[in-house]
């Protein structure tokens, strides 16, 4: 049975990987996206953070007559005067405003075709879709919402994180409740739901999502051309450990710094910090001398940045899996990291696996891989080997999978 697939998604998600997966196999039969940079990539690529942020809406392994965007719609929006968000509830009412309207125009639009059941699925991501599957549904077409994070499980446990930290986090306060009406009706519509983590799987089973809705599939990553390691053979020189993504209570900031304490008296580790920061800024002033707060980075940036570095590390709180990790692996860098998240690395093997919330345990990770260069080497030559395992090739095989299995009324990785 070869499928034909209708993705829907708010921003550049997984760099676009769920719909490529599908144009590798001829099987992507519609792209809905808010935004798509269709010209002028080059000179927006130059301007400013907004600009440059337009210009990275695009794929070149996705043909443009498969898009199909919101552009104008999106833009008479953002021209649209809109209360400042200042709270964690703003934020997430925004969140479900934003999504509504996608999924509606989404909707509006599929409206108008005609569709196959038989071999038509949608995929759409969480907050984002439920209008639209109601619609999939009236017309028999299997309907997947992508449950990218644990929902309501991780949002408890960064808020008793929170009351242990207090100030460290910028923006505190509860997720309101329509946030997770929204999210719970999204998992009673959809046919199926995918997480991309055992992580994920066993709290939203605490939500009360059966589990024989669910399946399993780690997200995929492919770097752009290039199939070799890298040169990578620091036995003496100092260990950049660095940290890529939103700096925050949930990624596990707060150990890391804690950590950072630990080692200050090593010279040789330095600890590089890279992303939006959420954490006060005294907290940042507080931070030991090891440590340097970079900010945002560019795509571009961010490239660079994993090739000047040694270990990646991830002391994550709850992630639904953390791209980072493979991105990481695949310029060949060992990684640090804690259960809370997807299954990619094998303790001792390509990186190290230790508890959450535990600020020891991490700094005695990081000195052992300063202290044990060959190991360092070895586990790097394996990181960049498990980074093959992650391919677009498997992750739409297994979607493939599931489809079939769902059609056949059989249950999967359960």
């Amino acid at each position: 049975m070869t499928f034909s697939w209708i993705v829907s998604q708010i921003g550049a998600r997984q760099h676009f990987g769920i719909p490529r997966g599908f144009v590798c196999k001829s099987q992507l039969r519609l792209l809905y996206t808010e935004a798509w940079c269709r010209w002028g990539r080059s000179w927006l690529a130059r301007g400013n953070g907004g600009m440059r942020a337009f210009a990275g809406r695009f794929h070149p392994d996705i043909p443009g007559k498969l898009v199909v965007s919101f552009n104008r719609h999106l833009l008479a929006q953002k021209l649209r005067k809109h209360p400042p968000i200042e709270t964690v509830e703003q934020a997430c009412l925004e969140y479900i405003r934003f999504g509504k309207w996608f999924a509606s125009q989404v909707a509006a639009d599929l409206s108008r075709r005609k569709f196959d059941r038989n071999r038509d699925v949608f995929f759409g991501f969480n907050t984002g879709c439920l209008e639209t599957m109601r619609l999939m549904n009236q017309h028999g077409v299997p309907t997947i919402c992508d449950q990218i994070d644990p929902a309501a499980v991780e949002e408890q446990m960064v808020f008793e994180g929170n009351l242990k930290w207090p100030g460290l986090q910028k923006e505190n306060g509860r997720v309101p409740d329509a946030y997770w009406q929204r999210m719970h009706e999204e998992w009673k519509t959809a046919g199926m739901i995918l997480v991309n983590s055992q992580w994920s799987k066993d709290a939203l089973i605490k939500q009360g999502v059966p589990a024989e809705k669910m399946f399993i599939v780690p997200v995929a990553y492919e770097p752009a051309g290039r199939s070799h390691l890298p040169n990578r053979n620091n036995m003496s020189g100092p260990l950049t450990v660095l940290w890529i993504g939103s700096v925050n209570l949930r990624k596990g900031i707060q150990y890391l710094i804690e950590a950072a304490k630990k080692l200050v008296e090593n010279p040789r580790i330095r600890i590089v910090v890279a992303g939006p920061v959420q954490i006060s800024d005294q907290a940042v002033a507080n931070a030991p001398k090891n440590m340097q707060f970079v900010g945002r980075v560019t795509r571009d940036q961010t490239e660079e940045m994993y090739r000047q570095a040694d270990v990646f590390v991830l002391p994550t709180v709850s992630d639904g899996f953390a791209i980072t990790q493979v991105e990481a692996m695949a310029q060949g860098l060992p990684v640090i990291t804690t259960p809370n998240c997807g299954r990619v690395v094998t303790s001792g093997i390509d990186g190290l696996i230790v508890p959450a919330f535990d600020s020891d345990s991490l700094a005695a990770a990081i000195n052992q891989l300063d202290s044990d260069r060959p190991l360092l080497r070895e586990m790097s030559n394996r990181a960049f080997e498990k980074s093959g395992q992650f391919r677009l090739s498997r992750q739409t095989q297994l979607l493939e999978e599931a489809v079939l299995n769902y059609r056949a009324g059989r249950p999967w990785n359960v």
